[in-house]
């Protein structure tokens, strides 16, 4: 028995080690480049070279001017992102260029597919930059839409108070907060009242109602991106982001407060998609117990593998493989597309089968739970020995 809790401990502690290593490697390492010189906005306009006067970036072809270059930075779905901004030599905007995101590709192919960036063409380097103002958002992309925009007027308003002295308006932050965000206050609510007193009934109508609005309607799952963005340090504003902090650290003040997991007991949206497939099949595969602790052991490695990933590129969204958003909006890459048929067919014969085997999130929040049951004896026994 000790020999195997001597076993666990040294795995814990190489795995949270290797962690810590690769964060520092990432942030020793950062290989983000301004990509000026690459960016197609160069060679469409046929920019030839870009000279810094007193602080303002001219872009020439040959010896004629132009216009001028300037960037901005902003918090998206994945992490900071920047855009490139050119304008001509009276300030209207040429056209701007995502030079640096970690974006999911789908979003960025989504937003191409829908020509959201020819919209800032002729725009104003003074003008708002809002989006539903005087920039439309994409649906289903609509964090991002939103990171670009507030890029893009930083660039532009740059230009604004330095090269053409221009008054620029007041635009404020305001607090998105609206309907969605009062039924996911309800749904937060109810979740943590049927987990606290566990009731059955009031867990499955809290599940099955962020089914519909968490996952059909506000697409709001928690993916292992929102934890590497959390591990980096990329908080998106509370004001503009309220259901992803509810959902995020509203639960994680949960484990800590009252050591309850309340997201994957009663708020997963996908959870209830297995729950609602497994109750149309009626049918129960056994796994031997064997295989069944071997693989329930699978999510709290790949957690680990992606995890590290994440941490050494700096890229939240790289290693991200679960299929929650493929699930409720078609929108995913790469591995998520073979995933997500393996999760739904494995959820027709064994109950809750992805979140038992390979969800990365679930296996955070239960390593959270561990820290706090450790914590909490810790203390315990402490005051004992008083």
């Amino acid at each position: 028995m000790l020999k195997n809790k001597l076993h666990l401990k040294l795995i814990n502690g190489f795995a949270l080690a290797s962690l810590f290593i690769a964060f520092y490697i990432g942030q020793i390492n950062d290989h983000k480049v301004s990509q000026l010189s690459t960016s197609d906005l160069f060679e469409e306009f046929h920019i030839t070279n870009v000279c810094d006067k007193n602080g303002v970036l001219k872009a020439y072809n040959k010896d004629q001017l132009v216009g001028y270059v300037s960037t901005g930075t902003a918090q998206g779905y994945g992490g900071p992102l920047e855009v490139l901004l050119l304008t001509d030599s009276v300030g209207d905007v040429l056209d701007i260029d995502l030079i640096h995101n970690t974006e999911t590709h789908a979003y960025i192919t989504k937003l191409k597919n829908k020509r959201y960036f020819d919209q800032y063409q002729q725009k104003k380097t003074n003008d708002q930059y809002l989006i539903h103002e005087d920039i439309s958002a994409v649906s289903g992309a609509t964090v991002s839409s939103n990171a670009i925009a507030l890029a893009s007027r930083e660039a532009a308003w740059k230009l604004a108070r330095n090269e053409f002295s221009l008054t620029l308006p007041n635009v404020g932050t305001t607090w998105k907060f609206g309907w969605q965000e009062l039924l996911s206050i309800g749904i937060f609510i109810l979740g943590f009242v049927a987990v606290y007193l566990r009731k059955k009934t009031l867990r499955y109508i809290a599940l099955f109602s962020s089914f519909v609005i968490m996952g059909f309607m506000l697409n709001a799952s928690i993916s292992l991106s929102h934890i590497g963005r959390t591990l980096l340090g990329y908080f998106p504003d509370i004001r503009q982001h309220f259901v992803w902090w509810l959902l995020m650290y509203g639960n994680l003040l949960m484990i800590l407060l009252f050591g309850r997991n309340i997201y994957c007991n009663s708020l997963c949206p996908f959870h209830a998609g297995q729950i609602i497939l497994h109750k149309i099949s009626g049918l129960n595969i056994k796994i031997a117990p064997k295989l069944s602790r071997l693989l329930i052991r699978t999510p709290k490695f790949l957690h680990w593998l992606s995890l590290l990933l994440i941490l050494i590129s700096k890229n939240p969204t790289l290693a991200a493989y679960e299929p929650f958003a493929l699930f409720f909006s078609l929108d995913g890459i790469g591995i998520q597309w073979y995933i997500l048929p393996a999760a739904l067919i494995g959820a027709l014969f064994i109950s809750n089968f992805f979140c038992h085997y390979f969800c990365p999130v679930g296996a955070c929040f239960k390593l959270g739970l561990s820290y706090r049951k450790s914590i909490v004896n810790l203390i315990k026994t402490t005051n004992e020995k008083k």
